[in-house]
């Protein structure tokens, strides 16, 4: 029951129902039962020989290509699949042919050719197509740069369907860019995503896990070494027989984490071989595998087994998967009583699946009356630790106005979070290992997908890789890194701010605009950054763009340094600098007062008239080297002048 029919039909049950309110078990799956009686599908017309035969070799593709039901990866045969299905009329097929064809995927890179097949296929009504059309008139990639077509492309992409496109337009909806800004427009087109993403929780398979690199950072290599450095340890240690290695590597291949490859099988052994050692929450994740069944037989039995061995050992996963045994009378008297008292001794030890089934609990009224703010509550607890399912209930609640007062903003941000972790996002992992791998063309074209979706480190990522002009793609497009730059800044990454100044300050990209610098150059150093603050200390000292405030420039010195530890060198050298002009300034104004007082006092009677700093400083600086000369002739004469009355007292001294 969607949230446009509930509001039409003024039917609050339906609203209702986009809730989740079945309790998780650890890994946030949860248990399908039914809110609303189900509608009977009608029954599917006799499939044509040759449109089955299309389909087959569409479905071998897919699972070729991305892995789909344990089925090994191979993109050359994923890419002869899709072929035959293209020869035999399938747009969809062509469509992949043509993303496979611009990826450089089981066969060589052909941006061209993949460009003629999307335009034949889009023709052909194929949303894939059309979203890929929308990306490269957006990215100006073999197109010349068209925003209301990438829209046009998108919107029907989105219509049809395509999730990566209904991203895009909510997330174009939602900043107001191509099109306008339209809050109730963005979360109805990122909706029929995140409702795919929950879906794929609801039956148990877990979205990727993603690391999300910053190319621009030092933190990105080192981010990568940590995670080889980190498993190459947990593999040791569980090899060795830690039994916390041993979960850890089975968390990891549960979830495919750190660059492991997603395993049930690896998961189940290395969770056995911790339950042997005792472990607790060994035991809890393997209660949870029999409890849904995940690549072992479903037991009741043997689910109880481990969740009470675990509750015995005090551990959060095993007392939260006893809970929900309670809850739906698996293998146990069904008893929510039972159920809430689990939860709430799990939730205490900040398990976010429990917390999650409180806040559940509460929203159906099941064994408790119906709560609509302590649910939020517990959402909110879950939420604020990434259970995707608890941001989910509460984009619902906020958008419905259940328990807290309608937010058609919160509701998004919520929406956008749990939209970007569907399976989409791995085009994230895809573009580091190209570019690590010295692919700059092909990363760029994944990160740009991934920006026109709405990932801020992809559009961070995309503006680093123009900004740095290594290949021909990316030459001479200063001014898209600052597109993509200002894209990231509008999600809050600081550093972008602080990009986004200095392309104002060195009009890169654009024109030179000190006052647009300095107005970035702000909103980095109320985030803290300490580069900005030294900058807008640099314009202030200079009068560049801003008022010329020695005070100022001091005091953004100052809290540069007292920011970062590396700025404390190059500060002081600009506050001894400042320093230098702070007392020429002092002194310059001591003279020009002695002077005005002795013009007023002799000028009248005598005719002397001392010239004013304004006068003397411009002939000064005009003949510099005249005026050097004087002050070291002056010098000189000083010396020989002392030197000579030294002399003739060492003399006297000596005849005396």
């Amino acid at each position: 029951a969607g949230a446009a029919k509930a509001r039409q039909k003024g039917d609050e049950r339906k609203a209702h129902a986009t809730l989740i309110v079945e309790a998780a078990a650890s890994g946030g799956g949860r248990r399908r039962v039914p809110l609303l009686e189900g509608e009977v599908q009608a029954p599917g017309t006799p499939e044509a020989p040759s449109a089955k035969k299309i389909r087959e070799l569409v479905e071998l593709g897919d699972r070729l290509r991305f892995g789909v039901n344990s089925t090994k990866v191979d993109m050359p045969a994923a890419f002869s699949a899709y072929t035959q299905a293209w020869e035999q009329g399938s747009a969809r097929g062509g469509a992949m042919v043509g993303e496979m064809m611009a990826h450089g995927l089981g066969t060589p890179p052909d941006l061209i050719g993949a460009l003629a097949l999307f335009n034949a296929t889009a023709a052909m009504g194929e949303p894939a197509a059309q979203r890929n059309l929308a990306q490269m008139y957006a990215a100006g990639i073999l197109l010349r740069e068209n925003q209301a077509m990438a829209v046009l492309h998108y919107h029907f992409a989105a219509v049809a369907g395509d999730p990566v496109a209904q991203l895009a337009m909510g997330y174009r909806h939602m900043f107001g860019i191509g099109v306008i800004k339209n809050c109730q427009a963005a979360v109805e087109f990122y909706t029929p995503a995140v409702e795919m993403v929950v879906r794929d929780v609801q039956q148990y398979r877990p979205p990727p896990m993603m690391e999300r690199y910053s190319l621009g950072s030092d933190t990105s290599k080192k981010g990568a070494d940590v995670d080889e450095d980190v498993v190459d340890y947990y593999q040791y240690s569980a090899a060795r027989g830690d039994a916390s290695a041993q979960v850890a590597l089975g968390q990891f291949h549960y979830f495919g984490a750190r660059g492991i490859e997603h395993s049930y099988a690896e998961a189940v052994k290395w969770y056995e071989k911790a339950v042997e050692q005792g472990d607790g929450t060994a035991m809890g994740h393997l209660g949870n595998m029999y409890a849904r069944g995940i690549h072992v037989e479903a037991s009741n039995e043997t689910a109880l087994q481990h969740f009470r061995l675990g509750v015995d050992k005090g551990n959060s996963v095993a007392i939260n998967g006893l809970g929900y045994m309670h809850m739906y009378g698996m293998g146990v008297e069904q008893s929510f009583a039972e159920a809430m008292k689990l939860f709430s001794r799990a939730a205490e030890q900040g398990n976010l699946d429990a917390r999650f089934n409180l806040g559940a609990l509460y929203v159906g009224g099941f064994g408790v009356a119906k709560d609509y703010a302590k649910a939020l509550y517990y959402f909110t607890l879950a939420a604020n630790r990434g259970h995707m399912l608890a941001l989910y209930n509460l984009a619902m609640m906020h958008l419905h106005g259940f328990g807290t007062p309608k937010s058609c903003t919160n509701a998004l941000t919520f929406l956008k979070s749990v939209a970007e972790r569907g399976a989409w996002g791995t085009r994230l992992q895809d573009a580091y290992k190209l570019h690590q791998g010295g692919e700059v063309d092909l990363a760029l074209l994944l990160y740009n997908e991934a920006a026109e979706m709405g990932y801020e480190v992809a559009q961070g990522n995309v503006a680093y890789l123009y900004d740095q002009e290594r290949t021909t793609m990316t030459a001479r497009r200063k001014h898209k890194a600052l597109v993509s730059y200002q894209r990231s800044a509008q999600q809050g990454n600081v550093g972008a701010e602080l990009k986004i100044g200095d392309y104002y300050f060195y009009g890169t990209g654009t024109g030179v605009n000190y006052r647009a610098a300095v107005a970035h150059y702000r909103a980095a150093s109320e985030a803290r950054n300490p580069q900005a603050m030294f900058d807008l200390g640099y314009m202030h000292e200079h009068g560049i763009g801003i008022a010329r405030d020695l005070h100022l420039a001091k005091r953004f010195y100052d809290m540069a340094a007292e920011t970062s530890q590396e700025a404390i060198w190059p500060v002081m050298l600009c506050r001894a600098k400042l320093w230098g002009v702070m007392v020429f300034q002092e002194n310059v104004a001591l003279l020009d007062a002695f002077a005005h007082k002795i013009s007023v006092a002799y000028g009248p009677k005598y005719g002397i008239y001392l010239p004013s700093s304004e006068k003397w400083i411009p002939v000064v600086v005009r003949e510099w080297d005249l005026v050097l000369m004087i002050f070291l002739a002056a010098n000189l004469s000083l010396v020989l002048f002392f030197k000579g009355r030294f002399a003739s007292a060492r003399l006297q001294e000596y005849y005396a």
